[in-house]
């Protein structure tokens, strides 16, 4: 009996990791947590998860069933230490019990602040360099500025970016910095980067809002480096984006 309640046990748990898998899935929150790139091997792991607990659910009916074929209800086998379920049930209780959003400026303390970035490469700055400039994001304008040595073309151009705000008493008193984390494999190693931007309305914004920011590219030193810095021609509210993070 103490078997068979253990299997019970690590078939339930097996549903429920693959069930909050699927439902993180369905509704897009999956990339609050991992690359998009490993989305794919997640939707095996979905699978697998399944199909094990469809093989712990067999073995206990067969087991069930021979045991009433043999005319008893009872087994002599001692039970695993169920210590190592409940290592698993914890962090599926965490998933369940604590609503997930994504990062925010709260972060910062740990994770830090960037204006520059150092995931970025020659090929890749080929190919935002080509892109319409009021289609650039954040790490788009930052790849630019760290890669190309004349930052000065990139000036007058139209930037178009969604962000959330935050202030720094390294900006000015009309500044604040329009910022998105970047995620490279998952939420652990997500960095925040950051372009400053110009708005007679700053006192207006609240700190982590979500806003679109529409201005004109000119060049600021941060840090002892050259980075881009919007001025802008208008700051309105924006909804999270379904996809917050940004991906190198």
């Amino acid at each position: 009996m103490q078997t068979r309640m253990y299997r019970s046990f690590q078939g339930l748990l097996l549903l429920g990791l693959c069930i909050f898998f699927a439902f993180k899935a369905a509704n897009g929150q999956l990339t609050w947590y991992i690359n998009s790139r490993f989305i794919p091997l997640t939707i095996f792991g979905i699978i697998f998860l399944a199909v094990l607990a469809q093989v712990v659910f067999t073995e206990i009916k067969r087991s069930r069933q021979h045991e009433l074929e043999a005319g008893h209800d009872h087994d002599h086998d001692h039970a695993p230490a169920p210590v190592n379920l409940w290592f698993m049930l914890v962090p599926l209780l965490i998933g369940v019990l604590i609503p997930a959003r994504p990062l925010t400026s709260s972060a910062f303390s740990t994770k830090g602040l960037n204006t520059n970035t150092p995931l970025v490469s020659a090929d890749s700055s080929v190919q935002v360099f080509e892109t319409d400039s009021e289609k650039r994001n954040i790490l788009d304008w930052v790849k630019l500025f760290n890669l190309e040595e004349n930052t000065s073309q990139f000036v007058g151009q139209k930037a178009s970016v969604i962000g959330f705000v935050y202030f720094d008493e390294s900006l000015g008193e009309d500044q604040f910095f329009v910022s998105r984390f970047v995620v490279s494999c998952c939420a652990a190693d997500a960095f925040a980067l950051a372009i400053p931007v110009e708005w007679h309305g700053t006192s207006d914004l609240k700190q982590d809002s979500w806003v679109l920011v529409k201005g004109t590219i000119e060049s600021i030193t941060l840090n002892d480096k050259v980075a881009p810095l919007i001025v802008a021609d208008s700051v309105i509210d924006a909804p999270i984006p379904s996809q917050p993070y940004l991906f190198p």
